[in-house]
């Protein structure tokens, strides 16, 4: 089982790469996304608060994950990170 999930009963748990706390993914409920294109996990919570983008300097840790996978930081106008869609 991934480091970042968790089995909690019969529900699949999914940590969050942005608050680190755990959100449930799957039989029917899923309260974040699988962001294919950073190979990270974010709850529909952070998904909300961040729309208009990510602050890398508030999240040092999911930059370094985008480094070490050498996926592309571009940021937006106002110089966040734009979250791509899950596909």
């Amino acid at each position: 089982m991934p480091m970042n999930m968790r089995m909690d009963g019969d529900k699949t748990l999914l940590e969050c790469n942005l608050c680190h706390g755990w959100f449930q993914f799957g039989e029917h409920v899923y309260k974040g996304r699988n962001i294919i294109a950073w190979d990270v996990q974010i709850c529909d919570w952070c998904l909300a608060a961040n729309y208009d983008g990510i602050m890398p300097d508030r999240h040092p840790n999911l930059i370094a994950h985008l480094r070490a996978k050498q996926v592309p930081i571009k940021l937006n106008d106002r110089g966040w990170l734009d979250i791509p869609s899950a596909r």
